[in-house]
């Protein structure tokens, strides 16, 4: 059976069995009408530019379809990512197939929302940033930031990570004053056109409505917390603690500039199970980020630990993620 687990972290097919699987299960299971409870309407300032995006394609048929788009792109970058500064020391898709199945797992992301879009943006910031290890470079400094700003573009309150951005540049050395500026201009620039857009087009309210909101907060009633939150996201976090704990038990067969960008994982995971902790109202819209840096930590305990333990866990947890999925389905 251990050979079984690593077969199948090994193995080729996996990724595009994965997606195949997850693509048939996105489509074909219905979508239940109690996975609109809770769910927030988008409209208001701090979600900015999602307000062009036309009613229809955010309901029925076209929801689904471009959510399913989104999620395979952002797969796709997944394994890109793995492939270009191998995250894993083996060669395996596990961390893409890993996003796939948590993506698939997490059914209130069956809709086209924000967090579709922002999580296509933040996974780019990657690139440039896990290039930046060790090089202070503007350029790679200014794209990371832009990806940042562009996200926000659609939720304003991403802009709460650039803080974590730059403990990260200065933790792997890639933090300079030239970078500082040039992160600065790359957050001011989409704001900058979009100001001068709404200045043009009489829509000026609405863009100062949507800078401010990044500064306003209101206390949550997790009382209107419902069962198809609180179970997704508790074996999110199960896996996210799972993935860092067995990370730093065995991070020392890591290389060194491997084990540093999984700290930078872990830190940029830890900031969203955070905010999403303590501003739950944002969770439909945070949960696709918060999965891609699960899927990257849990992905490497279950690419590369090979034991009875790991092999037990990883059939409880398949078992239990099964279960949640027929939760957020069943009950209302």
């Amino acid at each position: 059976m251990l050979q079984f687990q690593k077969t199948i972290a090994t193995s080729q097919m996996t990724l595009p069995i994965v997606g195949v699987l997850a693509a048939v299960v996105w489509i074909l299971l219905p979508q239940p009408a109690n996975m609109s409870v809770g769910l927030p309407d988008f409209c208001d300032a701090e979600y900015g530019l999602w307000q062009l995006i036309p009613h229809f394609l955010t309901e029925g048929l076209f929801s689904l379809g471009i959510a399913l788009s989104c999620a395979a792109f952002t797969v796709y970058l997944m394994a890109e990512l793995n492939n270009t500064h191998v995250l894993l020391r083996i060669s395996s898709r596990l961390l893409s197939s890993m996003l796939a199945m948590l993506m698939t797992f997490c059914m209130i992301l069956h809709t086209f929302q924000p967090g579709s879009i922002a999580a296509i943006f933040i996974l780019l910031s990657f690139f440039p940033l896990f290039h930046s290890y060790q090089l202070p470079h503007p350029t790679l400094s200014f794209t990371t930031f832009l990806l940042i700003s562009l996200a926000s573009l659609v939720f304003t309150k991403i802009l709460l990570l650039v803080p974590i951005y730059w403990f990260i540049q200065a933790y792997i050395r890639a933090l300079s004053f030239r970078c500082f500026v040039a992160s600065i201009l790359a957050i001011l620039l989409p704001y900058w056109i979009y100001g001068g857009i709404a200045l043009f087009t009489d829509s000026l309210p609405f863009f100062l409505e949507h800078v401010t909101s990044l500064i306003q907060f209101s206390l949550y009633d997790y009382t209107q917390l419902t069962i198809n939150n609180i179970l997704p996201f508790a074996f999110l976090t199960i896996l996210f603690a799972v993935g860092t704990i067995d990370f730093y038990r065995n991070n020392f067969l890591d290389k060194t500039r491997t084990r540093i960008l999984y700290n930078v994982v872990i830190m940029h995971g830890a900031a969203i199970l955070l905010f999403i902790c303590l501003q739950p109202q944002y969770f439909t819209t945070m949960l696709p980020l918060f999965i891609i840096d699960v899927s990257i930590v849990y992905g490497h305990f279950a690419a590369l630990t090979y034991n009875r333990f790991s092999h037990i866990l990883c059939i409880v947890l398949t078992i239990a993620a099964l279960a949640i999925m027929a939760s957020e389905y069943f009950i209302i």
